[in-house]
């Protein structure tokens, strides 16, 4: 008993200083063990306005329009495998769209887990399979803004 009494004295102490320490810091536990992928975000536009960034957001079905500070960012795609990114930068330019390739990180679980799941399906399939794959994952993000 004698041996253990020093390891729960500085446990129980490190413990204590710890709290006092991180009390009033912004440190956020849940953001640090939460579920994030980094991705390759295809913007389409960036707004200053709501309205500007929604108008553009129903022009291209399935696209997401996100509040980043002072802006409205809105994006077609997001993806990870090097493959599908050159297949969507094929699609677009033969669409005549205009994009920026943006790197962010996400953390919505429903469209990390929709990106893993259908993206491997975007490497062999058409135009029209690659469309309506990437619709169906951008769909599955619970954020973002709506016309509401």
């Amino acid at each position: 008993m004698k041996k253990s009494i020093p390891y729960l004295l500085s446990l129980f102490i490190g413990t204590f200083f710890g709290y006092i320490l991180f009390q009033d810091s912004d440190l956020n536990i849940k953001q640090v063990f939460a579920n994030v992928l980094t991705v390759k975000a295809f913007q389409i536009g960036v707004f200053n306005s709501k309205e500007g960034a929604l108008e553009l957001k129903n022009k291209y079905e399935g696209s997401i329009v996100l509040e980043d500070e002072d802006v409205y960012r809105v994006y077609y795609s997001m993806l990870t495998n090097d493959q599908v990114i050159e297949r969507m930068e094929k699609y677009l330019t033969n669409e005549n769209i205009s994009y920026y390739i943006k790197i962010i990180t996400i953390n919505d679980n429903s469209l990390i887990k929709a990106i893993e799941e259908y993206e491997e399906k975007m490497i062999s399939g058409s135009d029209n399979v690659l469309i309506s794959i990437n619709k169906l994952i951008m769909e599955t993000y619970e954020g973002g803004l709506d016309d509401n």
